[in-house]
């Protein structure tokens, strides 16, 4: 009797064994928020760990034809670590204790990734760990991130005249923006500015750009000093403001040489104003010469009578 309930009591403990298994993640995926970060930025990384047992053929999911099916193959992962380089600084790089992982379900970790100042232009590699399973088994994995200085680029078009009609001190510029990035960017913002000139309006808000996009924005020029011609050319500066993700960025000045359009040559008051006193002294002064000389005239008749 004993032996019987021995044997029992075994084939119990290799039922429960074969029925439920721990098996490592086989699938893990990576994305950060920006994509693609800037010097100085702060990225959330989302590492995804997926258990692609099934997949493989075996596990719960695998299907009556396969030899394990009554088999629930799920995975404890007990410990995540995300290392960070001289350049990419992970913020709390440890998680504990992240529970199971059935067989197609998947289970995601975030991490702050902040990109130090003099981080480098490319992709850089940070190792991630998982310990876990039933035998704490260890695997590696290679998170890339992507890292890119680009800011907003800009360029002159042209600039027109407001109005032929009106003082060659007021005038419109164009611009060209661009967004040269593989990323979006957002609150995208542009601040023009020059010595004794005043821009309508003073900042040109574009808002969300897509990669490659670009906007032909203008902004209208009027001199400030009315003494001056308007007619020599002047340095303008524009700075771009943006945020990517989360992290504000203000991009290098771009600074142009604005020459105001030509303008047909139109009368100048002065000089009309000058014509007009003029034809009215000349009037006047042969007024004055008549009447001198029919004066003469008549004093000259009466004494000959």
């Amino acid at each position: 009797m004993k032996r019987i309930l021995i044997i029992i009591l075994a084939l119990l403990i290799t039922g429960l064994a074969g029925g439920y298994e721990y098996r490592m993640p086989v699938n893990i995926q990576s994305s950060t928020t920006p994509a693609v970060l800037m010097p100085g930025d702060e990225a959330i990384l989302a590492i995804q760990m997926q258990n692609g047992a099934a997949a493989y053929g075996v596990g719960k999911d695998a299907g009556v034809s396969s030899l394990s099916s009554n088999v629930l193959l799920s995975t404890p992962i007990n410990r995540t670590l995300l290392q960070g380089t001289s350049e990419l600084e992970v913020i709390d790089p440890y998680r504990y204790d992240l529970g199971m992982v059935g067989p197609n379900d998947q289970i995601t970790v975030f991490y702050k990734v902040r990109a130090r100042e003099n981080v480098s232009a490319g992709t850089t590699l940070l190792n991630f760990t998982v310990l876990g399973g039933y035998d704490m088994i260890t695997i590696n994995r290679n998170i890339p991130i992507k890292v890119d200085p680009s800011a907003v680029s800009m360029a002159i078009i042209d600039s027109t005249s407001s109005s032929p009609s009106t003082t060659p001190s007021k005038a419109t510029v164009n611009l060209n923006v661009a967004n040269p990035r593989e990323n979006t960017l957002n609150a995208v913002t542009i601040v023009p500015s020059a010595q004794g000139m005043r821009f309508s309006p003073e900042r040109y808000y574009i808002g969300t750009m897509d990669p490659d996009e670009v906007f032909t924005i203008s902004f209208g020029v009027e001199y400030t000093d009315l003494g001056k011609t308007a007619r020599n050319p002047s340095n303008v500066s524009f700075v771009a403001e943006f945020k990517n993700g989360d992290t504000w960025h203000e991009s290098e000045p771009y600074i142009a040489t604005y020459t105001p359009p030509l303008q047909a040559d139109r009368p100048n008051n002065n000089l009309l104003l000058m014509a007009i006193g003029a034809l009215v002294l000349l009037a006047a002064g042969g007024y004055l010469y008549r009447k001198k000389r029919l004066s003469k005239n008549g004093d000259g008749g009466k004494g000959s009578s």
